[in-house]
């Protein structure tokens, strides 16, 4: 039993901080009584004792319970979209698989960081959420040829398409509709299906500018269907500054208007004066041999100081009208205009449509657009009365024909043209004795209210031998809807210098209008010979412009 004591002797004192020294015994005897074991007592087992660690089995600790269902936060991994408060869980190869903010326009997702956009997560039916495309570059409107490169990781047809709550959120050109996704619908940016000829107008730009200076190109993205494009550059602020569409650039980076090339020797792909008062529009086509190609057109607008103002600072809308037709084939049309009598006697706007004169121009200005494919029809007649009737009966400078056209209404917006009837237009008007005037070459379509928005045609100076009014209108409106002259009275200019000469050659842009004996036979003629005939090519521009619908 004292073998055991000693066992416990030792245990105690390899337990301790310190160790403690044992009593010393009293003799050696003593000592040697403690260490030899009694005779009879059994041998002690010195056997060496198996140390070896003992095999604990491991018991794996069981991870933390998940989140109530919705508890999750946006950015943490998730595997359903019912962990997730936003209720969503992105589940598409080019997003990160964590709980996502539902989004419907790009702003809503730029407050989680600036390489966040909202994105097309393709999984739970298709929904728009906020995310990263790793290594995606390309903007909206963009093209692409897989989802991944896009920053809204949608690819459609070939272009990046973005999430949208309303128009506003949309590159110019394209509109906020819907669109199908697997089992359900959303929407997006994109060119809304039509069923006829359509004619859409987006803002380009409307701010105040400086003058003298362009603003920065804008995108216009342009459907497989479209047949036209107009862009326009309007001042704002008054009509005495110079409008320009400064530059346009197609698709394939060629340059359709580049105002830093333009002069009257050098004509442009698309024909326009860029120097016109308040209002300039450039069309294309413009010529017979143009076509519209699809894609990402840009553009620049400017207002320029004819140097005899100092204005530095000036509001400028910048348009683009987008002209529709199915199938992309330029199609058969109606014109529609409205007529205005200006103190005509014995016809105004309450006797027009019972006065034979007036009927028979309509009849042959009907004849002769029918030949191209296009239905003239009159929504409406109209009196300008009191001091204006008295004072722009006699268009006696340009002044005042500017005047006329600015009472057709800054705020009327209808897709027609403004066929103004006045006594005449004086000698003295500096109009070159014209019996009819345009205000524009290309006018502006449904800009009511400038300086442009208009054609006026002498009731009185266009009858004495032979009634020539008919012709003088169909002329004129032509001239609106972008045909000029297929040669002119005055010989092309040859210098940069020169003033008495016609701009571009002195002929138009169209392959097959007649420029030697027989051009007096068209109507487009310089001078009103009874001639009223067009060309296939003519007929190609008067359909593209947007007001023939």
């Amino acid at each position: 039993m004292r073998s055991h004591s000693l066992l416990a002797l030792l245990i105690v004192a390899g337990c301790g901080s310190e160790t403690v020294a044992p009593s010393a015994p009293a003799d050696a005897d003593d000592a040697a009584r403690v260490d030899a074991p009694a005779a009879d007592a059994p041998p002690v087992d010195v056997s060496p004792v198996d140390v070896s660690p003992v095999d604990v089995p491991i018991v794996d600790v069981p991870p933390p319970p998940p989140p109530p269902p919705g508890a999750m936060p946006v950015g943490a991994a998730c595997e359903r979209d019912d962990q997730c408060m936003s209720g969503v869980c992105a589940n598409d190869p080019n997003l990160d698989r964590v709980c996502a903010q539902p989004c419907r326009r790009d702003e809503e997702c730029y407050p989680l960081g600036a390489t966040f956009n909202c994105a097309l997560d393709h999984s739970g039916g298709g929904r728009w959420a906020c995310g990263e495309v790793m290594r995606a570059s390309e903007d909206p409107g963009n093209e692409c040829a897989s989802d991944s490169e896009c920053l809204s990781n949608a690819c459609v047809e070939g272009r990046c398409h973005s999430a949208c709550a309303s128009i506003s959120d949309c590159v110019p050109g394209w509109t906020c509709t819907p669109f199908a996704l697997t089992g359900g619908r959303s929407t997006y940016c994109g060119h809304a299906p039509i069923t006829g000829i359509t004619a859409e107008r987006y803002t380009l730009f409307g701010n105040v500018t400086n003058v003298d200076r362009s603003a920065e190109p804008v995108r216009l993205i342009v459907p497989p269907d479209a047949v036209s494009i107009t862009w326009t550059t309007q001042d704002l602020g008054g009509n005495n500054l110079y409008a320009a569409v400064s530059r346009v650039q197609a698709p394939d980076a060629s340059l359709l208007v580049d105002l830093r090339t333009w002069t009257f020797l050098r004509d442009q792909s698309i024909r326009t004066i860029p120097s016109r008062y308040q209002i300039n529009s450039a069309t294309l086509p413009s010529r017979d041999m143009q076509t519209v190609a699809p894609g990402a057109y840009t553009s620049s607008h400017a207002l320029l100081n004819d140097r005899t103002t100092t204005v530095a600072m000036r509001g400028m809308l910048a348009t683009a009208l987008v002209k529709r037709a199915p199938g992309g084939v330029m199609p058969r049309g109606n014109l529609l205009v409205r007529a205005w009598f200006v103190g005509t006697r014995g016809v105004s706007g309450a006797t027009a449509t019972a006065n034979a004169r007036y009927n028979a121009a309509l009849a042959e200005m009907r004849a002769i657009y029918a030949t191209q494919g296009i239905t003239f029809g009159v929504v409406g007649t109209l009196d300008i009365t009191g001091a204006d009737a008295t004072r722009y009966s006699i268009i006696d400078s340009q002044q005042e024909l500017h005047e006329l056209f600015a009472l057709t209404g800054a705020t009327n917006t209808d897709p027609v043209l403004n066929l103004m009837f006045v006594r005449g237009i004086s000698a003295s008007a500096g109009l070159e004795n014209a019996v009819g005037i345009a205000g524009a070459i290309n006018g502006p379509a449904g800009i009511n209210g400038t300086l442009a928005s208009g054609v006026v045609v002498g009731w009185e100076t266009t009858v004495g031998r032979t009634d020539i009014m008919g012709q003088v209108m169909a002329h004129e409106c032509g001239h609106y809807l972008g045909l000029w002259h297929p040669v002119e009275s005055q010989a092309g200019c040859t210098t940069a210098a020169q003033t008495m000469c016609s701009p571009f050659g002195g002929v138009d842009a169209i392959t097959d209008t007649p420029t030697g004996a027989t051009a007096s036979r068209n109507l487009m003629f310089w001078q009103a010979q009874g001639g009223n005939t067009l060309s296939a090519g003519q007929g190609t521009v008067l359909r593209a412009h947007a007001l023939v619908r």
